[in-house]
């Protein structure tokens, strides 16, 4: 007989952090030197840290009221006091204002151009720890152009000003065409780590000019909501906010997870589900059953779903049965351990009833110490 199906499902995509690392009391200390000078203890995000722990001593003046630094100030590297890691300039109401400058810890320039009243003005250029150019944009006030952009491995994508450009911005990556430094054609927002690309946010430009997105919150012709410059960038901004470290000193660092994923959204995954487990319980009679049957499988470093196993079921033919057909689901996108592919456990349900069954299933949140 025919069975009604109804499909449940619950397995968005999510990022899960440690949450186990044991609280311990923090000393971090603020050196006033004299006439509203100080030295801070940074590590490698300029954040605050214990001091035994910094990379970066900051050398400034802080209004410790008002929690903003005015006029110079200048970074070293704390293993190599010769090498100035940033240097720029804060006007008295704590505005970046002047030329600024930043090197990595290994020596190599990170970035430099200039600010004016806290907004990037005229040419910047960035570059990765080897060295190698990242990304030449010129800015007024709000407005950005992109002028050049390189990858990782030395590759030219942005050459005067045109190509296709990704902007990310940490939560969100942003991706579209420029044309002369600026958006234009349609761009789409999507999730830093969704392998499904499913768009949140989409705007269109004519000519470089924006005319309207849409978003979680509707449509929209106010304004872009692009941002073409992700500020992890510049991670001496970092040091204004005078937010102690998440992880202390000698710490260990959170990890990083990302759940497995259908390439295609679980949308696509829960009716790849119904089209193979349907065949058969179409041809089961259930209206003696009201019970669940729960199989566990495992999501493999490769993306593979199987090592199935259940206790405890109504009708063990039925249970090898729904074994043999989730056996043949499409691969998934891995779940990833700081970028790393880990296998994660995944747990279908199938609820039967008088008449009729549904099913859901869940990834199992993976230990992380």
């Amino acid at each position: 007989m025919k069975n009604t199906l109804f499909t449940i499902y619950f397995c968005a995509f999510v990022i899960q952090f440690s949450t186990a690392q044991i609280l311990a009391k923090r000393n971090i200390h603020f050196r006033n030197l004299g006439n509203d000078s100080i030295n801070l203890s940074l590590n490698e995000e300029y954040y605050l840290i214990e001091d035994s722990c910094a990379q970066i001593i900051r050398y400034g003046h802080l209004n410790m009221k008002q929690r903003i630094f005015f006029g110079p100030f200048k970074d070293l590297s704390k293993s190599n006091p010769d090498l100035v890691v940033s240097e720029g300039n804060y006007t008295a109401t704590g505005l970046k204002d002047g030329d600024f400058i930043s090197h990595y810890l290994n020596g190599n320039l990170q970035a430099k151009g200039n600010y004016k009243e806290n907004k990037l003005n005229g040419k910047w250029e960035l570059f990765y720890p080897d060295g190698k150019p990242k990304l030449i944009f010129d800015a007024s006030g709000d407005d950005i152009k992109i002028l050049g952009a390189w990858d990782d491995t030395g590759k030219k994508i942005i050459d005067n000003g045109y190509g296709n450009y990704s902007a990310n911005l940490g939560s969100i990556i942003w991706s579209g065409k420029l044309n002369n430094g600026t958006p234009d054609g349609t761009w789409k927002a999507v999730q830093t780590n969704d392998r499904t690309n499913t768009v949140l946010i989409s705007e269109k430009f004519k000519n470089g000019k924006f005319q309207k997105g849409n978003g979680p919150a509707g449509d929209y012709t106010d304004v872009s909501h692009i941002y073409l410059i992700n500020e992890a960038d510049l991670p001496f901004i970092n040091a204004e906010k005078l937010r102690i470290s998440s992880v202390p000193c000698n710490g260990v660092k959170r990890k990083q997870i990302v759940n497995a994923q259908y390439k295609y959204g679980f949308d696509a995954f829960s009716q790849k589900i119904k089209d193979l487990v349907n065949p058969y319980l179409s041809n089961v009679d259930v209206k003696p059953y009201d019970s669940d049957v729960e199989l566990t499988g495992e999501v493999s470093a490769k993306g593979e779903i199987s090592k199935f196993s259940y206790t405890s079921v109504f009708d063990e033919k039925i249970a090898s049965e729904l074994v043999r057909e989730l056996t043949r689901l499409p691969f998934l996108e891995p779940a990833l351990e700081d970028g790393k592919p880990v296998p994660q456990k995944i747990i279908f349900t199938f609820k039967f009833m008088p008449g009729l069954y549904s099913f859901s299933y869940r990834l199992v949140p993976l230990n992380i110490k």
